[in-house]
C-alpha cells in the first residue's frame, strides 16, 4: 500500500507530537511493510533521505493553505491509498477524493479548557478536530480517556475509534556524578491544568530531607509557582532542559510525580518507568491507564493526598514494591507490538 502522511510536525516539533511523529513514522519505515510517503509544506534543511513531498506551484506560494486543502489534489496524484494526520486534523475535502483516512486525535483539551486558547485558534481547532472526527474512516486515541472525550462531545460513531497507546524510544543516559541531595522529579510545563502550585504547597508540609525538581517549558503559572518556592530552597525550577539532561534528571531521581489533572495520556509516566522510576500521580483522566499497578495514585485537588502519596513513596521498602511492577507495566507499551497495531489498522483499511 501507499500511505501518507502529515510530517510538519515531525520536522517542526521537537517535543510531544514531534516525538510521536518521529517515533510511529521512523518505526514504520524501518519495518519496510507499506511504501510510506512524507508531505511537508516547506522545504527542510536536513538530511533525511526518505520520500519527501513538497508543496509546488501556488501551494508553495500557501503552504498552511496547500496543507489544510490543495494538498488533496498531490496525495491523489501520488495514488495514495492511505492518508495518516498525525496532529488532530485532516485535510479539507479529503472526503471527496476515495482516499482512506486515519487521524490520531491526543486529546481534546479545547473542549475541556477552552479558555486556553484565543477566540481565533479556538475557532479554527475546533473545525479541524470536528472535521477531522466526522470524516476520517479511522480515529487513534492514545488512551480510554479520549475515546470517551470524543464520544461525549462530538458524539463521535464509537466503532471508527481505535486505543492505540503511545510509545517512546528508549535512551538512557546516567550521569557518573550522582546528586548531594536526593530529590524527586517532576517533569511538567507550567501550565494551570498541571497543578504544579497544589505539588508545591503539599511539599511544603513534607519534612523529609529531599528535594523536589521541576523541570519543564514555561506557562502561564510559572510566576506563582516562583512565588510559592521562593521561600523553600528545597524546591529547585529547571526549565528549557535538553532530552539529555532530562534523561540524567530522570535517572538520579528517586522517584516521580505528575499532578495533572487532565491529560490525553501522560508522557512522563512512561518516561518515568522507562528510567525504572515509579511515579506518585493523578487519580483522574487518563493517568491510571498509563501506571497501571506501578504508580502511586493521590487526589489532585487534595494537598492532604498528594502529600500522603510523597511520604508513601519516600519509604524505601514501599516504593521498591511500586518498582517492582514497571517491568510488566512497559510491555504494555512494547514498540513492536503497536507498531503492529497501526499496521492492521492500515491493512484492515
Amino acid at each position: 500500500m501507499k500511505i501518507g502522511f502529515d510530517a510538519k510536525r515531525y520536522f517542526n516539533n521537537q517535543t510531544g507530537l514531534g516525538n510521536y511523529s518521529r517515533w510511529l513514522l521512523d518505526g514504520l519505515i524501518s519495518r519496510n511493510a507499506h511504501n510510506y510517503n512524507l508531505y511537508l509544506p516547506k522545504k527542510v534543511n536536513n538530511d533525511y533521505s526518505r520520500n519527501i513531498n513538497y508543496a509546488s506551484g501556488i501551494g508553495a506560494l500557501l503552504p498552511s493553505i496547500w496543507r489544510i486543502k490543495f494538498i488533496n489534489s498531490t496525495l491523489k496524484k501520488d495514488k495514495i491509498e492511505i492518508y495518516h494526520g498525525l496532529s488532530n486534523e485532516l485535510p479539507f475535502g479529503i472526503h471527496k477524493t476515495g482516499i482512506k483516512t486515519v487521524v490520531t486525535i491526543h486529546d481534546l483539551i479545547n473542549k475541556r479548557y477552552p479558555k486556553n486558547y484565543s477566540m481565533i485558534d479556538g475557532f479554527i481547532y475546533e473545525k479541524k478536530v470536528n472535521y477531522a472526527q466526522q470524516y476520517a474512516n479511522a480515529i487513534v486515541v492514545p488512551s480510554t480517556q479520549t475515546k470517551e472525550d470524543l464520544i461525549h462531545y462530538y458524539k463521535t460513531a464509537p466503532h471508527k475509534i481505535k486505543v492505540i497507546p503511545l510509545s517512546l524510544p528508549i535512551k538512557i543516559i546516567n550521569s557518573k556524578k550522582k546528586p548531594e541531595t536526593p530529590y524527586i522529579l517532576c517533569v511538567s510545563s507550567f501550565d494551570k491544568r498541571k497543578n504544579l502550585t497544589n505539588l508545591v504547597k503539599a511539599f511544603a508540609q513534607f519534612e523529609g530531607s529531599i528535594n523536589l525538581v521541576l523541570a519543564g517549558k514555561s506557562g502561564e503559572m510559572l510566576n506563582e509557582v516562583l512565588n510559592e518556592t521562593k521561600e523553600d530552597a528545597r524546591i529547585q525550577i529547571r526549565q528549557n532542559v535538553s532530552n539529555e539532561e532530562l534523561s540524567i534528571l530522570y535517572a538520579n531521581s528517586i522517584f516521580c510525580i505528575y499532578p495533572s489533572v487532565f491529560e490525553g495520556f501522560g508522557i512522563p509516566i512512561l518516561e518515568a518507568f522507562q528510567h525504572h522510576k515509579t511515579v506518585a500521580t493523578s487519580n483522574l483522566s487518563s493517568m491510571p491507564e498509563v501506571g497501571g499497578n506501578a504508580a502511586e495514585y493521590f487526589d489532585p485537588n487534595s494537598i492532604d493526598s498528594i502529600l500522603k502519596s510523597i511520604k508513601r513513596l519516600s519509604d524505601d521498602g514501599y516504593r521498591s514494591t511500586k518498582e517492582n511492577l514497571i517491568s510488566e507495566q512497559l510491555k504494555k507499551f512494547d514498540s513492536n507490538l503497536i507498531l503492529q497495531q497501526y499496521e492492521s489498522l492500515y491493512t484492515s483499511l
